[in-house]
């Protein structure tokens, strides 16, 4: 089978890290606290001048150091060895721009997956919802976590939404939840049999 995989919220953690930071941030700051707490940067009413502060400061530092969630290479791995193939998938900021920002950022995703020791067969760089690059590389089973491409994801392909607080309220008729990736692991092997 052909896996697509995306980062953030799935082989990351961001939830927790980008609350974490914009919260420093926020009170730093003296800005107004968290409008809408799971809307990555959308969770603050923040211009367009404070948002890009606000990655220059954390989230070019958490493309290069972010934590990899536990087990993800290893699964990942066991995949592979299963004999699927894994393509990541990312929507991932400013990494489709043809800009020296966008090129360092291609760099830095590809030395963090490399770091972490995230086997791959490709890496795509997306524009959401991802789509195009899901039906290009015949993609069996996405996952993903965003409630704002999830509704589009189904419609092209199975998908197993990793559960987060700020997708819960989901729910689709070709979509699995997975709460670890031991439960993707576990899920896709289901699948494929």
């Amino acid at each position: 089978m052909n896996i697509g995989i995306d980062i953030d919220g799935v082989l990351i953690d961001d939830d927790t890290y980008r609350l974490d930071n914009m919260t420093k941030y926020s009170v730093e700051n003296n800005l107004n606290g968290l409008d809408y707490p799971y809307k990555y940067e959308r969770k603050c009413n923040w211009s367009k001048d404070i948002k890009e502060d606000y990655r220059n400061k954390y989230y070019f530092e958490y493309v290069k150091n972010a934590p990899i969630r536990r087990y993800a290479s290893e699964v990942i791995k066991k995949l592979r060895d299963d004999g699927n193939k894994i393509i990541i998938i990312t929507g991932r900021y400013k990494t489709r721009e043809d800009s020296l920002i966008g090129e360092q950022m291609r760099k830095d995703t590809e030395n963090w997956l490399n770091k972490n020791g995230v086997l791959y067969d490709k890496i795509c760089y997306a524009d959401c919802p991802k789509t195009k690059e899901i039906l290009e590389n015949n993609i069996d089973i996405m996952v993903d976590d965003s409630p704002e491409i999830l509704e589009e994801l189904v419609k092209v392909t199975r998908v197993l939404c990793y559960d987060n607080r700020y997708n819960r309220n989901l729910d689709y008729d070709n979509m699995i939840r997975v709460f670890s990736w031991y439960d993707i692991y576990d899920k896709i092997s289901s699948i494929s049999n």
